[in-house]
C-alpha cells in the first residue's frame, strides 16, 4: 500500500524520536548536532548576505514591532549588522578584535534582540541543555522531542517554579521556550550546507506574537572591505542579566502591589515576571512567566512598568539590565454582578 508523503515523513521523524528516547548519547547530542547543521555563523560556515523582515503577525498594522534585519557576514570575526524600527537603529561592525557601533535611541528592544539571537546564533539559547536531564515532556503525541526542565525563582520564603522548554523536530531546532527567551523555527531551507529557518516566530503575550521572515540569504562573493571598515572603535551596547537580589537592590521606587478583586481562578500564590530596563533605569519590557492566576500577571506587570531604577553600569559603562521579579499576591474574589432582568 502507498503511503502519502507527509505521513511517511512524520513515520520517519517519529521513528527517529523513538530511537533517541533510548540512545543517551544521541539525546545528549542532538542540541549541538541541530546548532552545527542550521547556525549560519559557525566558523568555517559560508560567507552570507541577508535580510529579514519582522511584523506582529497578530496585527501587521502594528509598527512597534516592526523591524528591518540586514547582515554581511565573512567570517565570525568579521560581519556587518544594520538593524531598524521606528524608534531604534544599529550599525555594528566587528572586524578582527575591532567593534564599532552606531545607535539611534535609547533602547534595544529586547523583542528584537530576541530574533537577531534567533537568526544569528541560536546555539547561545542551548548552551549548557543536556535533553538527558529532564523527563518531562510538555507534548504528548506527535512528532517532536521536547523536554522541560523547572528552577526555582525567587528570594526565599517567596519561591515559584519557572520553566524552560526546548523542542527538536527530527535532528532540526523546533523552539525554545525560556526566561527571557522564546523563538519557534519554522520553514526550513537548504542554503549551502545549512538548512536554516526562514521563519521565526517569538511570543510576547497572550494574542500578541511576531514573525520574522528571511527574504534574501545569497552566498557572499567579494564584498568591499569599506562595509568592513572601522575607524575609531567604540564600545558595544550591552544588556546584563542579574539575580532578583540585585534587582531589587537597585529599585528606586517600588510602591507596595495593590492586587485587584478577580471573579475567578486562585485568590492566593505565586507569580513570576520578566523585566527589561533601559540605561537610564526605566522599565521598557515585561514578560508573563509561571503564575498561579495569569490575570494577577497582568497586574504585576503593569505596576511594575511604573517602577524605577538605579542605573546599571559594567566597567564604568551604562548598561541595559533584565532581570526576574516573583511575588505572592492575596486577593478576594468578587462574584459577578447579577444580570438585569428582562421583561
Amino acid at each position: 500500500m502507498r503511503r502519502d508523503p507527509v505521513v511517511l515523513m512524520a513515520l520517519i521523524s517519529l521513528t527517529n524520536i523513538c530511537a533517541l528516547a533510548g540512545d543517551k548519547d544521541s539525546i545528549v547530542d542532538l542540541p549541538k548536532h541541530a546548532v552545527e547543521q542550521s547556525q549560519l555563523t559557525l566558523k568555517g560556515s559560508r560567507p552570507f548576505h541577508l535580510k529579514a523582515r519582522v511584523v506582529e503577525a497578530t496585527n501587521l498594522d502594528n509598527d512597534r514591532y516592526k523591524a528591518e534585519i540586514e547582515e554581511y557576514w565573512l567570517a565570525p570575526d568579521k560581519w556587518r549588522r544594520a538593524l531598524k524600527t521606528s524608534e531604534f537603529s544599529q550599525t555594528l561592525i566587528v572586524s578582527g578584535d575591532k567593534v564599532s557601533e552606531q545607535i539611534n535611541g535609547g533602547y534595544y528592544p529586547h523583542w528584537l534582540n530576541t530574533i537577531v539571537n534567533a537568526i544569528f546564533d541560536p546555539g547561545a539559547a542551548l548552551q549548557g541543555v543536556d535533553m538527558s536531564k529532564s523527563a518531562d515532556n510538555p507534548m504528548i503525541g506527535g512528532t517532536k522531542f521536547c523536554r522541560r526542565f523547572a528552577f526555582r525563582a525567587g528570594i526565599p520564603p517567596v519561591g515559584n517554579n519557572v520553566f524552560s522548554t526546548f523542542c527538536f523536530d527530527g535532528s532540526l531546532l523546533d523552539s525554545v521556550g525560556k526566561p527571557g527567551y522564546d523563538a519557534e523555527y519554522g520553514n526550513y531551507k537548504k542554503f549551502a550546507e545549512k538548512q536554516v529557518a526562514r521563519k521565526i516566530r517569538e511570543y510576547i503575550e497572550s494574542g500578541t506574537e511576531l514573525e520574522a521572515t528571511i527574504y534574501e540569504l545569497n552566498e557572499l562573493g567579494a564584498p568591499e572591505e569599506s562595509l568592513f571598515a572601522i575607524q575609531e572603535p567604540t564600545a558595544q551596547l550591552q544588556t546584563v542579566i542579574v539575580n532578583e537580589e540585585t534587582i531589587r537592590g537597585l529599585s528606586l521606587s517600588s510602591p507596595v502591589m495593590q492586587w485587584p478583586t478577580i471573579q475567578g481562578g486562585k485568590s492566593s500564590g505565586v507569580l513570576s515576571i520578566y523585566l527589561c530596563i533601559d540605561r537610564e533605569g526605566i522599565v521598557r519590557e515585561t514578560y508573563p512567566l509561571n503564575s498561579d492566576n495569569p490575570f494577577m500577571s497582568d497586574a504585576a506587570r503593569k505596576q511594575v512598568m511604573s517602577w524605577r531604577f538605579k542605573p546599571a553600569s559594567n566597567a564604568g559603562v551604562p548598561v541595559q539590565i533584565e532581570s526576574l521579579l516573583t511575588f505572592t499576591y492575596e486577593t478576594k474574589i468578587e462574584p459577578p454582578a447579577p444580570r438585569a432582568k428582562s421583561h
